[in-house]
């Protein structure tokens, strides 16, 4: 992205590059971050054609593990291909290396990678370096996760409630998902699911009432001692201790009747209205 703000300022030096190179999935699709960045490609192949565009005898080289142009976007790759920009491949084996030399008394960059179809180690002088850095959670994602109680996936991103069912739901009433919050993505698709989640949205706001479900919760206060640990089972924080009483107490609205805390309650205070252990056991009999 820097590069391509220098590009469109109309950098000088980055006029008169003969070499660029560019290295693709930086800090991506590696051990920390496994997940693949996206835009990353797409945009770098813009670029490198930008470049050949303004000062056509560049030599631009692009290095790359796999080249994930989405779509449409495979066109870049192709007309790239034919306006002469190199693609070189490396593995997680043999990264590219870049070094400082001195030669003719100024210093300049040295690329080297090994070329797997020549089978030989590639030294390239470089003018102008560009790395695709990882697109990376926002760091406050866990504390918004805490606020309103959503979850994250294992790299940092939210999670929605179902990926066919409900893309851009939240197990959370209200809360919807959209754009790069959810994971890396093109603006296409961020704009795409934006327009998803405020029709989502839309669907809550025009009701006059929203009627909750009747499977939830129910508390026995003569059963329940207040241990507290239906509070910390409970996947939707819809139970809470009240601390005068020492008895769980459900609020309606948030329960979404999984049963969490009637299976994990010892002293069986708590039950699912119309799934009691009796209504159960009656229907078995029943059968």
């Amino acid at each position: 992205l820097e590069l391509e703000e220098e590009i469109a300022r109309g950098n000088p030096r980055v006029r008169l590059s003969q070499n660029v190179v560019i290295i693709q999935c930086v800090g991506s699709r590696e051990k920390e971050r496994p997940y693949c960045s996206r835009i990353c490609c797409s945009d770098s192949i813009k670029c490198a054609l930008k470049l050949k565009e303004i000062n056509p005898g560049v030599n631009v080289y692009v290095l790359y593990r796999d080249i994930r142009t989405y779509g449409f976007k495979e066109q870049y790759y192709q007309e790239a291909r034919a306006k002469g920009i190199l693609f070189i491949r490396y593995d997680l084996s043999g990264k590219p290396e870049v070094q400082t030399v001195s030669e003719n008394g100024k210093e300049a960059l040295r690329v080297s990678i090994t070329d797997p179809i020549l089978g030989e180690r590639l030294l390239i002088d470089v003018d102008t370096l560009a790395l695709a850095t990882a697109t990376i959670p926002s760091p406050g994602n866990e504390e918004l996760a805490k606020l309103f109680k959503i979850p994250l996936n294992k790299d940092g991103f939210f999670l929605e409630a179902h990926v066919k069912l409900r893309p851009v739901d939240f197990a959370t009433d209200g809360v919807f998902v959209c754009g790069l919050t959810h994971s890396p993505k093109l603006i296409e698709e961020s704009i795409a699911q934006a327009k998803a989640a405020a029709s989502r949205a839309a669907t809550i706001l025009t009701k006059e009432k929203i009627e909750a479900g009747g499977t939830i919760s129910t508390v026995d206060k003569n059963k329940c001692t207040g241990c507290g640990v239906c509070q910390l089972v409970c996947p939707f924080s819809a139970i809470e201790i009240d601390n005068k009483e020492k008895i769980a107490v459900v609020n309606e609205a948030v329960c979404k009747g999984c049963g969490a805390c009637a299976s994990s309650c010892r002293s069986g205070a708590l039950d699912i209205q119309g799934f009691s252990d009796s209504q159960i056991l009656s229907m078995i009999k029943g059968i």
